[in-house]
C-alpha cells in the first residue's frame, strides 16, 4: 500500500480503523522515523500517524507535528 511500492506485503498495521499492509522494508523504515521522533519528543505513538492517500489504493505515512501551545 505505500507509495510507488512494488514489494509484497508482509506486515499488517490496524491504524485509524484502516489495515494498513507494508513489506518489511517500509515497516522497518516506519518504525526507524518512529524511533526518532520518539527521542526528540520522548514518546510517539501510532496515534501520532497520518494516514494521506496517494491514488491507486497506495498511502503515505506522515507523522503529525506537535502543535506549540500559545500561553
Amino acid at each position: 500500500m505505500w507509495e510507488s511500492c512494488e514489494n509484497a506485503s508482509e506486515v499488517i498495521i490496524d491504524l485509524q480503523g484502516r489495515q494498513l499492509m507494508l513489506c518489511r522494508e517500509h515497516f522497518s523504515q516506519l518504525v526507524r522515523r518512529m524511533a526518532r521522533v520518539a527521542e526528540t519528543r520522548g514518546k510517539v505513538s501510532l496515534s501520532s500517524l497520518k494516514v494521506e492517500k496517494a491514488g491507486e489504493g497506495k498511502v503515505r505515512l506522515l507523522i503529525r507535528r506537535r502543535r506549540l501551545k500559545r500561553g
